[in-house]
């Protein structure tokens, strides 16, 4: 188990050293759309392969007030939105099968989450990721390393509450 922990710092720190300058947590709202809420409680997406990191992000934005599930694969949160449709979907760019991108894509494309905020959450540098990411439908960015209360403040850049 610490030996697979390891190569999995070890392997970020070789992601983060090819796709970005420097290494200092980012967050970066990239266009203006607002997503009206009815009620205080924004329902967020969080969709990660790595399990342990959906599920601890999640409970962290929970912990915030926020209602918040979590998916694993594109595939898995397209079975997540059925009945219940996030303000927001906070999204990893490198997963297997689907990227993000292509799940961004996805989600512009159909009806419930057409509308809604899409922020890529990621150890990829911002500058890669907005090449490819405005174009999949991406709303913003927020590098992982950040602690939650950044990646909400960014949430809360898209959210209007009514």
């Amino acid at each position: 188990m610490a030996r697979k922990m390891l190569q999995l710092l070890h392997l970020q720190n070789i992601e983060r050293s090819m796709l970005s300058v420097s290494y200092s947590p980012k967050c970066a709202l990239w266009t203006s759309r607002n997503v009206d809420a009815d009620h205080e409680q924004w329902r967020i997406l969080v969709v990660d392969d790595n399990a342990a990191s959906a599920e601890g992000l999640a409970a962290a934005l929970n912990a915030d007030g926020c209602d918040t599930r979590f998916a694993l694969s594109g595939v898995d949160a397209l079975q997540a939105i059925d009945g219940w449709v996030p303000h927001v979907v906070v999204l990893d760019i490198s997963m297997p099968e689907h990227d993000g991108f292509a799940t961004a894509r996805v989600l512009r494309r159909i009806s419930p989450t057409r509308n809604a905020g899409i922020i890529a959450f990621t150890a990829l540098g911002e500058d890669y990721v907005r090449s490819k990411g405005v174009h999949a439908g991406f709303d913003g960015y927020c590098q992982k390393g950040n602690a939650p209360g950044v990646l909400v403040k960014l949430i809360g850049q898209i959210v209007q509450v009514h």
